[in-house]
This record gives C-alpha cells, structure tokens and sequence, in this order.
C-alpha cells in the first residue's frame, strides 16, 4: 500500500477533525445498537471552512489507506444560500472538505463517500448546524482551474499560476 504523503504548508483544524469510529459490537450482547449521528461544530451561513474526518480508527491494524474521497451536501434545496463543499481531498491521510454558506437556523447533511486503496468504501453522512446568529450568505468560491474544477491546498502547482493535472483535467494531488 502507498502510504499518504504528508501535505506540507495546509492542515486540517484540529478543531474540526472528528474520528471516524467503529461501531460497538452489541450483536453477542442481544441488544440492537442505536444509530449515531455524527456531526461537526457548527457554523454561520458566511463561514468558509474546512472540515476533516481522520479515518484511522477505522482502518487500524488494516494496512489500508484512503484513495479518494467525495462529498455532497444532502439536504442542499437549491436556494443561492445553500451550503455547498467548495472541494473535498486528501490530506495527511484524512478526508477534508471545504465547506461554505448554508441556510440560518438549519442542520444540514454532508454525504462523504471515502474508498481505500484496498477497495474498502464507506458513505459517512455527517451533520452540521448552520447558526442563525448572521444572515444567509451565498457560499463563496474556490480557487479553480479554467474550467470551473476546483483547485484544492495540496495540488500540485508548477508556478503560483500553473497547476499539474492529469489526463482528465484534475489536479495532481499530494494526498
């Protein structure tokens, strides 16, 4: 397995990192385990923020590593206030999204879906409240390559304007 590179100069916030966890295992117990939300801090709707889930509880004593990772917002109702993940990449191993707006008042659902280099996947629904102490803000923009594709904190840049991407047109990630 490859192991992640550490992404120099961007980390996640320590403050926004939640574990992914393993469940408990009540099956030889007799008892049904209830369902756990899980849930970052929250927000107000003009925050641009990044928000990261540390897999490695979950892959410990595996040998695995994540290979990708998406996310979208679940409960986005098409108004311009909607929350919506600017980008969502790798770093230092873990699943990070950059998160920005969100309606005031709301708890909203942001759907990860990680898959390992081992071919383990996971869909991790997360929820996240959007504060109603300011406005709703329109979500702001990312930083992207000429054809809208997002350009995330550990892309491969040439230059200051010139970033490597592959065939497809993704950026070249240093995961």
């Amino acid at each position: 397995m490859i192991a992640p590179l550490p992404s120099s100069g961007w980390h996640p916030a320590p403050g926004r990192t939640i574990p992914v966890v393993v469940p408990a295992s009540l099956r030889l117990r007799g008892l049904l385990g209830q369902a756990v939300t899980v849930s970052w801090s929250p927000k107000s709707s003009a925050d641009t923020l990044d928000f990261t889930l540390d897999t490695s509880e979950w892959l410990h004593g595996t040998g695995d590593y994540l290979a990708s990772v998406a996310a979208s917002v679940t409960t986005a109702s098409g108004q311009k206030t909607d929350m919506r993940v600017l980008w969502a990449t790798l770093v230092n191993g873990m699943a990070c999204l950059f998160l920005s707006g969100g309606i005031p008042g709301t708890v909203q659902t942001v759907l990860v879906s990680i898959t390992t280099q081992q071919g383990r996947s996971l869909s991790q629904p997360v929820a996240i409240a959007i504060l109603s102490t300011s406005p709703a803000t329109p979500p702001a923009t990312a930083p992207s390559l000429p054809d809208g594709t997002p350009v995330p904190p550990n892309a491969l840049a040439l230059s200051q304007s010139v970033i490597l991407t592959t065939e497809s047109g993704k950026p070249y990630l240093l995961a």
